[in-house]
């Protein structure tokens, strides 16, 4: 773990300290989001990334930091500056002009004419993004943007999951997975949600069940994982911060400190 898990603490680490004013990615999102760059490479899922709501380009930076050749990052965004996010990513990432592919608009207007506004440069999406407009119209406009364009073994990200604020991105992403039902929810913790297909679930499961331990050893993090659901192979898992010495792993209300225990009881379970 220690090989692969390097690269994206050296991510997470220069991103804090040369983006960390303008983010608006909490500490344990950024090394998640690290970790998940580095686990696609070393499956070797290659792909563009997309992102709705870039804002200041704090995240989009991190995501292009992930860039593979001739990979693209589609940034879709009414209100940016491009000028100003162009250089804020250029800057940090070392990106190249013709990997970056500013879409001044809404992301609702891109999805409908999708056709026409994303060619011919269409993408083939690993790493998406959503943190646009929170209308419950708009986040299931993204999910189903970042779904048509989804290459194999990719991931979706949204944002502001169980937030009292912004409940409709929520209910949307449950609603969209039941109209979906090939797209399934791996995780979600600090207000974001996992997805990928079904297919690809256990690559993303198996990263998710080993974070605690992950973030503990590189950046000193602790979160409680938790599994919610008996039915394992169709559940997802949630994960929020802890004290240290608190147990990082439960079942249902049953706490464990260590995975194998609780993998254990799991597997026990009628």
């Amino acid at each position: 773990m220690k090989n692969t898990s390097q690269p994206a603490v050296e991510l997470a680490t220069r991103y804090k300290a040369e983006i960390g004013a303008i983010t608006e990615l909490v500490e344990p999102s950024i090394h998640v989001f690290a970790h998940l760059l580095e686990l696609q490479k070393s499956l070797n899922v290659a792909g563009d990334m997309l992102e709705t709501g870039v804002f200041r380009a704090g995240t989009a930076s991190l995501l292009a930091a992930g860039l593979q050749g001739n990979e693209r990052l589609f940034l879709i965004d009414p209100t940016q500056n491009v000028d100003v996010n162009r250089q804020t990513i250029e800057r940090f990432a070392r990106t190249q002009p013709e990997q970056l592919v500013f879409h001044v608009l809404d992301s609702m207007a891109v999805n409908k004419w999708r056709e026409s506004m994303l060619s011919p440069a269409v993408p083939l999406v690993r790493f998406a993004h959503i943190d646009g407009e929170h209308s419950y119209d708009a986040v299931y406009s993204d999910l189903d943007l970042s779904r048509r364009y989804l290459t194999g073994g990719g991931v979706i990200v949204l944002d502001d999951i169980f937030n009292m604020n912004s409940a409709c991105c929520t209910h949307a992403l449950f609603d969209y997975l039941r109209d979906q039902p090939l797209l399934q929810l791996v995780a979600m913790g600090f207000r974001k949600a996992y997805l990928c297909e079904s297919r690809h679930v256990a690559s993303y499961r198996r990263f998710f069940v080993r974070l605690p331990e992950l973030l503990a050893q590189t950046a000193n993090l602790h979160v409680r994982l938790c599994f919610n659901s008996w039915a394992h192979e169709r559940s997802y898992v949630t994960f929020d911060a802890c004290e240290p010495n608190a147990p990082h792993y439960q079942i249902i209300g049953k706490r464990f400190a260590r995975l194998e225990e609780a993998l254990a009881a799991l597997e026990t379970l009628p």
